[in-house]
């Protein structure tokens, strides 16, 4: 038996006969004989003169199986073939070229940039690949570079980018450079104008937000001889000026479309207590004193005064409550309470006792058994703060309660007076607002200094709500409301007194508890035993201070020096972004979400997100 012919033999000598496209049946018949591979009953798919033709299984065989390469689309009974398919001479089979376009157009996101890339100048014939029968066949495709179908034109182009409604500053000219001297690369072939973004208003301020050098150095050691150093302020002075917002200037993508800037930022600014705002946006002092700024989303300044205990605060001089900055020349003894609508500054220390400051706290001495809440926390844990708040919520609900006896009252067909209805439920169901009245009116009656513009007015209402027989005659729903109004404005007159940098400095402190929405600075021998709570850093000044026994949380970092000892006196320690010890002996470091126990001293240590996993796999090794 001669030697049978091989596919790839076979399709070399296919390529050198001039074939005609049309073929009869007999032919077909002819060429699915001739060339059948193997003898089985299955059908057979045959691929000539750009045309696909389908055999029928015999009995007992499968159904030929047709499948696409790329770019070539092959369709069955109208749908497009996405793996092998089974088809029959009954199936109508059909092919398309996907071919690649000669060009793109492509817009940023920013739609300021419009980009054509050239691929070709010229359309091209495309043939089916001849396959013998067979099968399996995978329908394959080549392009005729010989037959050019098409040229490239500009005005082809240009109705493309028109069409996709690119027409502003479309540039021409280099679009059919391009086409001329094609480079194959994207080029700008249109181009939008950015929205000039506007300035933002800002606030210069002319004083200082801080407390500086308020502990002078000579040679290493601290004179505790210095003087405080508080920014001030004299009359006429201006403490800060607006600088208003620009508008930005809008520009056009390349659709057309115009591109508006965003709003720029302004600020509102308020002159309270002392100072003026002139018509060019400036604030002026009226008195000397120290400039303060507070308030988020509104910046109010007033020029605050200053409270001078020449002595130590005991049980002689009461406990102080004062609007403005508290200094104490001497210390704070036992079970004793400072509360500041400003800075808080005690030259001695502190003992067994609580100071509130909605600016900052600094003690020269040390801090024994005693609550030192600073900024955010000064107003949390301010007493006009939070019994006002407790108030408003009891008056709001016996609001409610009273229009619901009214309600029942006069469901009934009977009537009785609103002022009536709040006396009962006062008397009955809300038996704690006359406690917390009477508690907000002794707060008030002791605050030094002018705090609130209307305070006269809210000691009246406050006082009427306690005398049951103007209560009757003279309160409506109307005065009611008025009155848990003013004990509102009260409430946030107290939060707008939160400064924004504010801080903690602190010799030493032992048995204590410190919060500061601003830094914590330990400048003498450093703390036992103490819980401290900084948004900022908690920074040790002194080279030998010591953290014993101590919780610390720092929402920046924590910079110490000797942590622990050796007797065991743990600390737990834990920073937002990196927590620096000289020496550790042991204890619980925490950086974010990240944990390790100390159990062995380290030290030169820098803890941070990047190596806390190391030194906790070291500590588990070990």
């Amino acid at each position: 038996m001669p030697e049978r012919m091989s596919e790839q033999e076979l399709n070399k000598l296919i390529n050198m006969l001039e074939l005609s496209e049309q073929w009869d049946e007999d032919e077909l018949d002819q060429a699915f004989i001739d060339h059948e591979a193997e003898s089985d009953l299955g059908g057979r798919v045959l691929v000539r003169a750009g045309k696909i033709f389908v055999q029928d299984p015999l009995p007992g065989g499968s159904p030929a199986v047709i499948s696409a390469a790329a770019p070539v689309v092959v369709r069955v009974n109208g749908q497009p073939i996405t793996g092998p398919t089974e088809v029959t001479s009954t199936d109508k089979i059909e092919w398309s070229i996907t071919e690649p376009p000669l060009y793109t157009i492509h817009v940023s996101e920013d739609h300021l940039q419009a980009f054509f890339t050239l691929y070709s100048t010229r359309r091209y014939q495309w043939k089916l690949n001849d396959y013998y029968s067979s099968s399996m066949v995978e329908v394959e495709a080549a392009m005729d570079t010989d037959t050019v179908i098409g040229l490239l034109g500009l005005n082809e182009i240009i109705a493309d980018f028109e069409q996709q409604g690119i027409r502003q500053n479309l540039n021409i000219a280099a679009i059919h450079a391009e086409l001329q001297n094609p480079t194959y690369q994207p080029i700008t072939a249109a181009k939008g104008r950015a929205a000039v973004p506007g300035e933002n208003a800002t606030l210069e301020l002319f004083f200082s937000e801080t407390i500086e050098n308020e502990f002078s150095e000579i040679e290493g050691q601290i004179d505790f001889r210095s003087h405080l150093r508080i920014p001030s302020v004299v009359r006429g002075q201006v403490i800060a000026r607006k600088i208003p917002y620009i508008e930005g200037i809008p520009g056009c993508d390349v659709y057309g479309a115009i591109l508006y800037p965003p709003l720029p930022g302004d600020i509102t600014i308020v002159a309270k207590n002392n100072t003026v705002m002139l018509i060019n946006n400036e604030i002026r002092a009226l008195r000397e004193g120290r400039p303060r700024v507070t308030g988020e989303k509104v910046k109010y300044f007033d020029i605050t005064t200053t409270y001078t205990v020449p002595g130590n605060v005991s049980i002689k001089t009461g406990n102080i409550i004062f609007s403005g900055d508290v200094l104490v020349r001497g210390n704070v003894e036992d079970n004793m309470i400072i509360e500041s609508l400003g800075n808080v500054y005690v030259e001695g220390s502190i003992y067994n006792s609580t100071i509130t400051a909605t600016g900052s706290i600094v003690v020269k001495g040390n801090v024994i058994n005693s609550n030192l809440y600073s900024g955010y926390f000064g107003v949390m844990y301010n007493r006009i703060f939070n019994c006002s708040k407790l108030l408003i919520e009891e008056a709001v609900l016996l609001k409610k309660a009273v229009r619901l006896l009214i309600q029942a009252v006069q469901s009934r067909k009977q009537s009785v007076k609103y002022g009536q209805a709040v006396l009962l439920l006062m008397e009955s169901k809300f038996q704690k607002i006359p406690r917390l009245i009477k508690e907000l009116l002794s707060l008030l009656e002791m605050v030094q200094g002018s705090y609130h513009e209307d305070l006269d007015q809210t000691l009246h209402f406050l006082n009427l709500m306690l005398k049951p027989v103007q209560l009757v005659d003279f309160l409506n729903e109307a005065s009611l409301n008025g009155v848990i109004g003013i004990i509102e404005e009260l409430h946030a007159g107290v939060a707008r007194m939160q400064e924004n940098k504010v801080e903690v400095n602190i010799g030493r402190c032992q048995n204590s508890t410190v919060k500061s929405n601003g830094d914590i600075n330990i400048h003498r021998d450093g703390i036992v035993q103490s819980e401290l709570f900084s948004s900022g850093n908690i920074i040790f000044r002194k080279m030998f201070a010591v953290c014993r026994g101590s919780k610390l949380e720092a929402g920046g970092r924590i910079s110490a020096y000797y942590v622990g000892s050796e007797s065991g006196a743990q600390s737990y320690l834990k920073a937002k972004h990196s927590i620096t010890v000289r020496k550790i002996y042991t204890g619980r470091i925490t950086i974010d979400k990240y944990t390790t126990d100390i159990t062995a001293p380290l030290e030169n240590m820098t803890f941070d997100l990047e190596n806390i996993r190391t030194v906790k796999l070291q500590m588990d090794s070990e």
